[in-house]
């Protein structure tokens, strides 16, 4: 056999290994929308999605803008209704009037995490915020709230959304551990296996 085809047949399983690497997809905001619904995701946003689904088709995914999981906060405006808000959220327009998905996870020590998703269909023109607590506590609670114009028309309040529904038990979620040999508090594995990650 040639060296040719040698390396032809060396290097094929590599590019048939293409289709088993990780994917990822991420959110983008529809383009050219009219009058479009817009979300705001307070907290862990480097684990959070965002999913809407018409006709059997979904498209979405998480909303970190790449990569990267240090870009956490997208600013597009929104009235922030007396929130003083720095770090780690998402604004966002969405597509309205069909369903929407919005899942937030916290991630802790020692592989503990939680997950709360909800749906709703949003109105167009509406500001929409969902803000989730950490799980350290032993649960992480997701409050789905409306961002509406004050009566006297000069600023914002939250008041809590209430046209959501949840894919679970409800918006507060108990922490579980990813991996169960953490459950006991005197495994201690080295940390070459969780790099990055407080394990002890």
């Amino acid at each position: 056999m040639s060296l040719r085809s040698t390396l032809c047949l060396l290097t094929l399983p590599l590019f048939a290994g293409c289709q088993y690497l990780p994917h990822t997809d991420y959110f983008t905001a529809p383009e050219n929308e009219p009058n479009p619904a817009w979300i705001r995701i307070v907290n862990f946003t480097q684990h959070d999605d965002l999913y809407q689904y018409e006709n059997g088709v979904r498209t979405g995914g998480v909303i970190r803008t790449g990569p990267l999981p240090f870009i956490h906060t997208q600013d597009k405006g929104m009235p922030k209704a007396g929130q003083n808000l720095t770090f780690d959220y998402y604004e966002t327009q969405i597509r309205p009037g069909i369903e929407t998905h919005v899942g937030m996870y916290w991630e802790g020590s020692r592989t503990k995490s939680c997950y709360v998703v909800t749906q709703f269909t949003p109105q167009a023109g509406r500001y929409y915020q969902f803000k989730m607590t950490s799980g350290s506590s032993g649960t992480c609670t997701l409050y789905p709230s409306l961002i509406e114009r004050d009566k006297d028309g000069d600023g914002w309040h939250l008041t809590p959304n209430p046209d959501v529904t949840y894919k679970r038990d409800g918006p507060t979620a108990k922490t579980r551990y990813n991996n169960s040999l953490f459950e006991n508090p005197d495994y201690h594995p080295p940390e070459s296996l969780y790099p990055g990650m407080d394990v002890r």
